[in-house]
């Protein structure tokens, strides 16, 4: 496991997500990338599309600042990027073009629809990457 990709979105569970990619990073001395997406696909109707697009990298980049917080004092080399796109593909590709050997990411996000489609995205990771996926899971989230 010397790289590991963390996409994160600022919900619980990839702040869990975030949390176990340190912990294994640290035992395996492993290169650690943290992503966040900008869901482009919920913006194509809009009017205010760049409005929207904007506010999502300047989100992107507050999101990606406080998991560098989260990683200080961490031994290994950590990167942060942001993408834009479908959030499930972009992890797919990311993973792939980096060679990463693990994607650690949490069961659900903060998706408008999260109790509809609960976990549709880590589904589509799991079920489309080449690399060894690991879903956190307990994110706090009961009785729903």
């Amino acid at each position: 496991m010397k790289q590991i990709l963390v996409p994160i979105d600022g919900s619980d569970c990839s702040k869990k997500a975030l949390l176990k990619a340190r912990e294994l990073g640290e035992a395996f001395n492993s290169h650690i990338t943290i992503l966040t997406i900008i869901d482009s696909i919920r913006y194509l109707d809009m009017d205010f599309k760049f409005d929207a697009v904007r506010d999502g990298i300047d989100l992107s980049k507050q999101l990606l600042a406080s998991a560098e917080e989260d990683f200080k004092g961490y031994p290994g080399e950590i990167e942060t990027i942001y993408k834009t796109g479908d959030v499930a593909e972009e992890i797919i590709d990311t993973a792939e073009e980096g060679n990463y050997d693990l994607i650690v990411m949490g069961s659900r996000g903060l998706g408008v629809f999260s109790r509809t489609i609960l976990g549709s995205v880590s589904h589509k990771v799991i079920q489309h990457s080449k690399s060894t996926v690991m879903v956190v899971k307990d994110c706090g989230i009961r009785g729903e």
